[in-house]
């Protein structure tokens, strides 16, 4: 897992490494060698070198570079924008040092351009230090570095890209690598930061994260290495061993989901799936399913016997998708949280509509839960416009899993899983090939299988959390194998068993 620190905490660690008597020289240093070696690892032409400096220490840290792209060999210009009076003092040691480099100081004005034979360009103007709306020659600067066919390195952050939220200021630099330190910054992995950012690397620069700073943290990121924790399926098991889950899903109108779920939990290795759906989706799901044990009702005089024994014979249940939110899914639904005092439950897609139709019905959870909304969903359970919610994706599903006491999982481009301890886990793996009818079933059929296998496996990363970087993952897989257009969600099971123990 990779921590990911916000901007105060960025700065506060910086300060602690100052008090414990490391020099902020020094820092620059260190970021600007990690900022060349980047350069130099990736094979980046740095013969023609334009850096474009703030007025700040990310200035600072551009001059360094500058200074080392020079002592290897490149013909280095320098462009500062903004008043020299302006200059941290960080800033104006470097400046003076390159009075002694053949470096080309320019200070920016509305004619200056980049040379048309620069073969990088590196972009220090704000960094972290964003605070409002880019204008006059940052804009223009910025405009240009855009507009120029050489690949663009941005230092700490892409310059108009907000830290913690990934929110452009008027306008950004688009880089094609960023090179930022100590720890992930989240801004560069949320939409729409992450389209601005590149290929992210991290470099320690010896701003020390201890273990109780780290254990302050409260945002991660999942990766590959967090799945080794995952237990080993027990030999000695049976079906039974390895758990029962009820998917309460489909309806007249909807078969496909409760399918995808069903099988989306087999294939993660619960032992057995009963399926309570609408009568009519009988015989697809047997004959597409064969695995799974049906039970139906009928549109007409239902009664809840069924559902309770369904209840009394399952481990864990998701409920939700393709149900609908009608009158008799709504009364199925009702009698679900009335008698299910014990098992824990996934709430997806139409369970979550009918809360948002129904807000009292939250008073009838007294079991373990957790949820999987869109942000569309979202919306509607908590009233927020759906443009502040993805502009505060974090945020909105760490307040969610607070007032629930449950884990939410926020789905969107970037998928947050929220804790009820107040720990969040920001999801990189996937592509658009999950915007596909059908990929949400399919992971709430995981998420489901994952949280009931790994409940008591202490895993330093939620199951739920895994579940959805596994999902993502196999979205990248089936789109390297077609194309992200024409990956259907059915796809995604092929992949799926890679990832698995």
């Amino acid at each position: 897992m990779i921590p990911v620190l916000t901007e105060n905490e960025h700065r506060e660690a910086d300060r602690h490494a100052q008090e414990i008597g490391m020099p902020s020289a020094v820092l620059m240093e260190r970021a600007a060698e990690a900022v060349v070696s980047v350069i130099c690892e990736k094979g980046l032409d740095f013969s023609h070198t334009t850096v474009v400096c703030g007025t700040g220490n990310n200035g600072g840290d551009g001059a360094a570079v500058a200074r080392m792209i020079s002592d290897l060999g490149g013909q280095v210009q320098l462009i500062f924008c903004g008043r020299e009076e302006k200059f941290t003092d960080q800033m104006k040691m470097e400046m003076h040092l390159l009075e002694s480099w053949p470096v080309s100081v320019v200070k920016a004005d509305e004619n200056t351009g980049i040379p048309d034979n620069v073969t990088l360009i590196v972009d220090a103007v704000f960094g972290t230090g964003i605070r409002r709306k880019t204008e006059g020659i940052f804009a223009a600067m910025i405009d240009r570095m855009n507009a120029h066919p050489a690949p663009v390195v941005s230092v700490d952050m892409p310059s108009g890209v907000q830290t913690d939220t990934g929110a452009v200021f008027g306008m950004a630099v688009k880089a094609s690598v960023t090179v930022t330190f100590t720890a992930a910054k989240a801004g560069l992995y949320l939409w729409p930061g992450a389209g601005y950012a590149g290929e992210i690397c991290i470099r320690k620069i010896g701003i020390p994260l201890t273990g109780e700073r780290l254990g302050n943290c409260r945002l991660f990121i999942p990766e590959k290495e967090d799945l080794t924790f995952l237990p080993k399926r027990d030999e000695r098991g049976n079906k039974g061993t390895f758990g029962k889950i009820l998917v309460i899903a489909g309806s007249e109108e909807i078969a496909g989901a409760a399918y995808l779920s069903a099988k989306a939990a087999l294939m993660c290795g619960i032992g057995m799936v009963r399926v309570y759906t609408h009568e009519i989706n009988r015989n697809f799901l047997a004959a597409s399913l064969p695995e799974a044990l049906i039970t139906t009702y009928g549109s007409e005089d239902w009664t809840p016997s069924s559902l309770h024994h369904a209840l009394d014979w399952a481990d864990a249940v998701l409920v939700g998708p393709g149900l609908g939110t009608g009158p008799l899914s709504m009364k199925i639904f009702t009698e679900f949280l009335k008698f299910n005092h014990t098992k824990p439950a996934v709430f997806d897609a139409d369970a979550l509509n009918m809360i948002a139709m129904k807000p009292e019905l939250l008073r009838l959870i007294d079991f373990p839960a957790s949820a999987t909304p869109h942000v569309g969903e979202m919306s509607r359970l908590s009233g927020i416009d759906i443009r502040d919610i993805k502009a505060h994706l974090v945020s909105v599903a760490e307040n969610a899993a607070e007032e629930m006491k449950r884990t939410v999982i926020l789905k969107d481009a970037r998928t947050v899983t929220a804790c009820p301890d107040g720990t969040c886990w920001l999801n990189t793996s996937g592509c658009s090939a999950l915007a596909t009818a059908g990929s949400g079933d399919v992971l709430a059929g995981m998420v489901t299988a994952f949280t009931w296998l790994y409940r008591d496996a202490h895993l330093p990363v939620p199951p739920e959390a895994l579940a959805v970087w596994i999902h993502g993952r196999c979205g990248e897989d089936a789109a390297a194998v077609s194309s992200e257009s024409s990956v259907r969600a059915s796809d995604l099971f092929a992949f799926l068993p890679a990832y698995l123990p």
